[in-house]
């Protein structure tokens, strides 16, 4: 599990560098991945792939708003490359490697654990997003009225 962690973090980064992430921002991306990571591969043995992938993705939405408030850059910026240890590569592949094939029992599985993945990222972000929104929100509204 370690090493698959690892490899995670890896990936990020050179997911980052590619995409020219700021430097000062590569350290963040690697610890927002490593939160991803390590809360995904925990839970999904535990909950199944949508849990995990919905949980490690609300945590990695509110580390990426607090962090992205501290050194002043868009969120989108850490969150991007964070979210590449969630993405459901071999989920895919196989889907299609089996579709290809005609193998329908194996595409099927394979087709539902990446659609699984891919809702879990998309509703985790929009919780995430959500929930941080509500609180800015009352919290500038209760400072405007004192």
């Amino acid at each position: 599990m370690i090493t698959e962690i690892i490899c995670c973090i890896i990936g990020s980064i050179g997911f980052s560098i590619i995409m020219r992430v700021p430097k000062k921002s590569l350290l963040f991306v690697a610890l927002g991945a490593a939160i991803t990571a390590t809360i995904e591969r925990i839970l999904s043995g535990l909950y199944g792939e949508f849990a995990a992938c919905l949980i490690a993705m609300v945590c990695l939405s509110f580390y990426c708003e607090m962090i992205a408030r501290i050194i002043k850059t868009p969120t989108t910026v850490i969150l991007m490359p964070s979210t590449i240890p969630l993405l459901p590569g071999s989920s895919i592949y196989y889907a299609m490697l089996y579709a290809s094939q005609s193998d329908t029992k194996l595409f099927v599985s394979y087709a539902k654990s990446t659609l699984y993945a891919g809702l879990g990222i998309a509703l985790g972000a929009v919780i995430g997003s959500t929930i941080v929104q509500i609180v800015t929100f009352y919290k500038k509204n209760k400072n405007d009225t004192n």
